[in-house]
């Protein structure tokens, strides 16, 4: 029996070494990740406004009207909305505005009627607010989908009388969340 009392001796020792080995044990973690703005998907808009005749725009030269008869309504879809509480809306920028008329976009048809522009408005056409190129307007959401209601309509400016011909525009649009 005298021989069993020796490695009950040594297990003694040992266990304590172990002991204090398993609590001194440490690890390395690290955790990373992204947070990402909240988004929306946008489609491209594209509209087809009605042909009108030369003579529905102003005939007073140093007149500037828009014309009723060409109003086109249409909406800028924002879907799967995510994180979203609103957005700032940004319509082309200062260079896409006819020159002579800051608050309206540019007739860019290679076959341009003269004196004429496009006239684009948040919300109804018969009661909204102009959207000058390159402005920012802000609208607030917190839905997954949300429509932006937009008007155009074609404009005539001063300096000159209306004639045949195309009219036309294109820009960019710049949204930012919020």
């Amino acid at each position: 029996m005298a021989s069993l009392h020796p490695p009950l001796l040594l297990l003694g020792l040992v266990l304590p070494g172990i002991a204090v080995a398993q609590a001194g044990a440490t690890a390395g973690f690290a955790m990373g990740g992204q947070i990402e703005a909240g988004t929306c998907a946008v489609g491209s808009v594209s509209r087809t406004m009605p042909e009108v005749t030369a003579d529905v725009f102003s005939q007073n030269a140093a007149g500037s009207a828009g014309v009723p008869s060409s109003y086109t309504s249409f909406v800028l879809a924002l879907t799967r909305c995510a994180g979203v509480l609103g957005a700032e809306f940004v319509m082309g920028t200062p260079a896409d505005a006819e020159p002579t008329h800051s608050n309206v976009f540019r007739n860019k048809a290679a076959d341009a009627a003269p004196f004429t522009s496009i006239w684009l408005k948040v919300g109804a056409c018969t009661s909204s607010s102009t959207i000058m190129p390159g402005t920012p307007f802000s609208r607030g959401f917190s839905t997954p989908d949300y429509e932006l209601p937009l008007c155009a309509q074609y404009h005539k400016h001063r300096g000159g009388l209306v004639t045949q011909g195309g009219i036309s525009t294109d820009f960019t649009v710049t949204i930012t969340y919020r």
